[in-house]
């Protein structure tokens, strides 16, 4: 029997290597799917990883060393830690620094301290602008900025000794001898944005120096950390479980000693959530793919088998028994179907796809049943059915019933998609292309047939009108027309869908991309403070054309809502949302002129000549902050407490060498309801002054009489010199609370608002404030932290370098491009994106199913119309015309499918909530293209059908010979 099959494929092998290669076709598309997880799963780890912050990429220990006398440091830390540090694939740098201040100063502040470090090869990681690296003992290497601070140069000398902090003076002191330190070298590093820099990124702020060096100061302490990094390659989809398996175990250890912090385990939980976003999408999207291949080799083996009816029928007649019998009809189909599927496993590299096992067996099951379906049902015919080839038909009300279904669960699916969607749901688009499919093969026939009907009727009828009514007749009778225009349709209508809805997520995308990186170009910078970011920007762009400085503003959770702008230079540089308000009038409402000018102050000392008339605590002390020209850390001087009468208040200011700016004189109150306290400020600066509410200020002939309420609300002996707006003006997409606005540092201030709709970076959820306004109402050191540049889209190439000679380190790059990129390899965005790939796979079937269409096609009723006048030349265009009214017909209907899908459930998928109609412009050329292929496919097949079944004539009578 086995004999007998193989002979029987081998007599056919022709038509058994079509439903192999259908076979293979289908196995190789529904591997697409795994596939493409396993690339996705790959570009989402690596774009996370990317993207990820410093302190989700790396893990930080670090544990106070107390000193065992001299310079000398217990070695547990080291020890202990290190051998943490096992994560597979890291790297480990340690470091070491404590606090130090200059021999000449016998007691310091926390501002005139400075910080002595020892990095691990560093050398390795800086280049050399003047000088050379570190060599020997005593050795010192400073980064450009920190030596133009200081004003020093390689060659240089300076005196520093560690510092204690003494409760009683609220002072630092030294901790033992000095240590003397020769300025050796000024570097920067090869690229700030390298691991080995750690979480910071770039060079700290301080004294680099070698571990000998380190170990020469006396110090009752120092902070000694490790830093790991990955190396390339060490984050990979196969190497998660080990490091979730490793970070599970690693926060157990952490200890007050050695403290452990990283949010490795935030980052591998995003990876685990993108991935799952691509695995809600990608198994839908194949189920056309799979129905549009199991419909066409149903049709390849219907052809097969429809081709062997009298065989069977003779087979049947001589009594062969019927196990026997559907042995012989399906063991030709079973071997070609099963090779087929082993050939589309190997060719699309099955073997080394994961999770491709469970999608090649529904798809090769799925391709067995229907061939088997059919094989049997075909033979199972009566034996005079089988002799005299004619088709079986079912009966009427199983296909309507059939169909009923199918529109059924298209309903309740986009029912389901709009309650909760997800899941199952995410079936609906497919549901309802195959629910309009089925219809379409159901009115496409009738309509062919009325359609041929009535260009019969008329009196005349040309070649061509001729032609396309015998196309129509032939679409309206035969079976295999209804299931062609039908598969045809679902094929057209997945890639118009899907072309759809990649148009409408690069739109997104777009819009996302631009809204969230806020200009064209974002550069990370490493800045001393916000005063210093604002003058080295302005300072490199003087025109305003080129540059903007940023700062986000972050609360108490670390949130970032808001953004800090130097508004004037908005419009130029700012790419704008559309639906917002005109920049000009934003970038003006948020920096109004200013009232008055700055109150400066330049000097190692602040002297202020004051009179407390009213005093009844002796524990208020008098303080003055300000906010160093240089860029330098905002400041606070202490002044010492207040007593009654009149005496000068002085205090020292060694940051305001270079110039500083007035920020705040303060009244520091106890944190209770106390009594008033009345102040006069002799021969203040010639400016207006501001008050916290329930204060007073009054001018006389001798000064401003200030009255300091009886409160205890935070900032109530607060005084301010009125440079900037009375009210902070926001640029906000909600209402604020209270009307008050939290500035840096989370300061609550008054607020002048207004609304906005979209705001760059912030989006629809979030606020703009002027960079300089906010900083005079802030009261934290005034570092910039997170802070940034924007380039606009026509800045000069030099712009960069003009802004690293101002002093900022540039540690990061971001462009539109890059974000869009980001979120281009979101799960979500990876899932919808495979539709298009399921689109292309089904217009490939498609045409698979005109071509099997145009080999089983009979031309017999076309012969007997020959004989009875029909035109030769009408005659061969009736096949063209039927793969034209075909795809036509398939074109219109898969596009009014894929519409209907699309208001029924585009707007509801993942990633596509709140959609509207996408541009057209990308999926009306998709299906024009794939018409065009479509057709091609078929007139093409059509045409080597025809060459086929043409009878070569004999060369010696001149006739066809006979046939069998």
């Amino acid at each position: 029997m086995i004999g007998l099959v193989l002979a029987m494929l081998w007599s056919r092998r022709g038509r058994a290597a079509t439903v192999m290669l259908l076979t293979a076709l289908a196995t190789a598309g529904a591997l697409a799917a795994p596939a493409y997880l396993t690339a996705a799963d790959d570009r989402i780890v690596r774009s996370e990883v990317a993207a990820a912050a410093p302190s989700e990429r790396t893990v930080l220990i670090t544990g106070e060393v107390l000193s065992s006398g001299g310079g000398s440091m217990a070695k547990t830390f080291q020890s202990l830690a290190g051998g943490w540090l096992d994560a597979p694939g890291y790297a480990t740098v340690f470091s070491a620094q404590f606090p130090a201040q200059p021999e000449d100063l016998a007691m310091a502040t926390a501002s005139q301290l400075t910080t002595v470090v020892f990095r691990e090869n560093i050398c390795a990681h800086v280049r050399v602008v003047a000088g050379r690296c570190l060599m020997g003992t005593g050795d010192t290497i400073l980064s450009g900025r920190t030596a133009d601070r200081l004003g020093l140069h390689p060659g240089d000398t300076m005196s520093l000794t560690g510092s204690r902090y003494d409760q009683l003076s609220s002072r630092y002191v030294p901790a033992g001898p000095p240590t003397a330190l020769t300025i050796v070298g000024v570097v920067e590093p090869r690229d700030a944005g390298e691991p080995y820099w750690g979480r910071t990124g770039g060079m700290r702020d301080a004294f680099q120096v070698d571990r000998r060096t380190l170990d020469t100061f006396s110090r009752p302490a120092e902070l000694e950390s490790y830093d790991a990094y990955p190396l390339p390659g060490a984050i990979t989809v196969d190497t998660l479980p080990a490091l979730r398996e490793w970070t599970g175990k690693a926060q157990q250890r952490s200890t007050e000693e050695a403290r452990l912090n990283t949010d490795l385990d935030v980052l591998l939980d995003r990876i685990d959530e993108r991935r799952a976003e691509v695995r809600a999408a990608v198994p839908f999207a194949v189920a056309p793919v799979l129905l549009l291949a199991w419909a066409v080799i149903t049709l390849a083996v219907s052809t097969v088998i429809r081709a062997r009816r009298f065989e069977h029928g003779i087979i049947a007649l001589r009594g062969v028994a019927r196990p026997g019998r559907w042995w012989l009809a399906t063991g030709e189909t079973l071997l070609s179907v099963l090779t087929g599927a082993a050939l589309g496993f190997t060719a699309a590299g099955g073997w080394q796809i994961r999770g491709a096992w469970p999608y090649a067996a529904v798809a090769v099951l799925g391709a067995l049943a229907v061939a088997l379906t059919v094989a049997l049902r075909t033979v199972s015919a009566p034996v005079s059915a089988l002799l005299r080839q004619v088709d079986r038909h079912t009966a009427r009300w199983r296909g309507l019933a059939l169909e009923g279904v199918l529109v059924v669960a298209a309903a309740v699916a986009v029912a389901q998609v709009r309650g909760r969607p997800g899941g199952v749901a995410l079936l609906a688009p497919a549901l309802v292309l195959v629910a309009v499919a089925v219809l379409a093969g159901r009115v496409g026939p009738i309509l062919s047939g009325l359609a041929a009907a009535r260009v019969l009727r008329r009196p005349s009828a040309g070649r061509f009108r001729l032609a396309g009514a015998l196309a129509g007749f032939r679409l309206a009778r035969r079976p295999v027309g209804a299931r062609l225009l039908a598969l045809l349709t679902l094929a057209v209508g997945s890639l118009a869908f899907a072309a759809g809805t990649t148009s409408a997520v690069d739109q997104r995308q777009r819009d996302q991309a631009a809204l969230a990186t806020g200009a064209p170009v974002v550069l990370n910078v490493d800045a001393t403070s916000r005063t210093q970011l604002l003058r080295a920007v302005r300072a490199a762009d003087p025109e305003g054309r080129s540059a903007m400085a940023v700062v986000p503003i972050r609360d108490s959770d670390d949130n970032s809502g808001a953004v800090a702008v130097d508004a004037a230079r908005l419009p130029a540089v700012a790419l704008w949302p559309a639906g917002a308000p005109p920049v000009a009038d934003v970038a003006a409402r948020l920096h109004p002129p200013a009232p008055a000018e700055a109150v400066t102050h330049t000097g190692a000392k602040i002297a202020l000549d004051v009179t407390v008339s009213v005093l009844d605590r002796p524990d208020v002390v008098l303080t003055a902050t300000l906010a160093p020209l240089d860029g330098q850390p905002t400041a606070t001087a202490d002044l010492g407490k207040l007593v009654l009468g009149r005496r000068t208040y002085t205090g020292e200011t060694p940051m305001c060498v270079r110039g500083c700016r007035l920020v705040e004189i303060a009244a520091k109150l106890p944190p209770y309801v106390g009594p008033t306290i009345v102040v006069t400020l002799h021969s203040p600066p010639p400016t207006e002054w501001r008050t916290a509410p329930g204060a007073t200020a009054v001018r006389g002939a001798d000064g401003i009489t200030f009255s300091l309420p009886m409160t205890s609300q935070p900032g109530a002996g607060v005084l301010r010199p009125a440079f900037g707006p009375a009210e902070l003006p926001v640029a906000t997409t909600a209402p604020l609370p209270d009307a008050e606005f939290k500035t840096f540092g989370s300061k609550a201030v008054p607020v002048a608002e207004f609304s906005a709709t979209r705001l760059p970076r912030v989006g629809t959820a979030g606020a703009l404030v002027d960079l300089e306004y906010a900083d005079l109402t802030a009261e934290d050191d005034g570092r910039a932290t997170g802070a940034e540049v924007w380039l606009s889209a026509t800045a000069p190439p030099g712009i960069v370098d003009a802004l690293r000679a101002q002093g900022l380190t540039v540690t990061g790059r971001r462009t539109v491009a890059d974000t869009r990129a980001a979120l281009a390899a979101g799960g979500t965005a990876l899932g919808l994106r495979f539709y298009l790939m399921a689109g292309w796979l089904s217009a490939a079937l498609g045409a698979a199913g005109l071509a099997v269409a145009a080999i089983g096609t009979s031309t017999h009723d076309l012969r007997a119309l020959r004989v009875q006048g029909l035109r030769r030349s009408t005659g061969t265009l009736v096949e063209p015309f039927v793969v034209l009214v075909l795809v036509a017909a398939a074109g219109v209907a898969g596009v009014l499918g894929a519409g209907l899908a699309w208001f029924a459930v585009g707007g509801t998928l993942p990633g596509l909530k709140g959609t509207g109609l996408p541009p057209l412009g990308v999926p009306a050329a998709t299906v024009g293209v794939t018409l065009a292929a479509l057709a091609v496919a078929g007139l093409t097949a059509q045409a080597a059908a025809s060459r086929t079944r043409t009878p070569r004539r004999s060369p010696r009578s001149g006739r066809p010979p006979r046939t069998s």
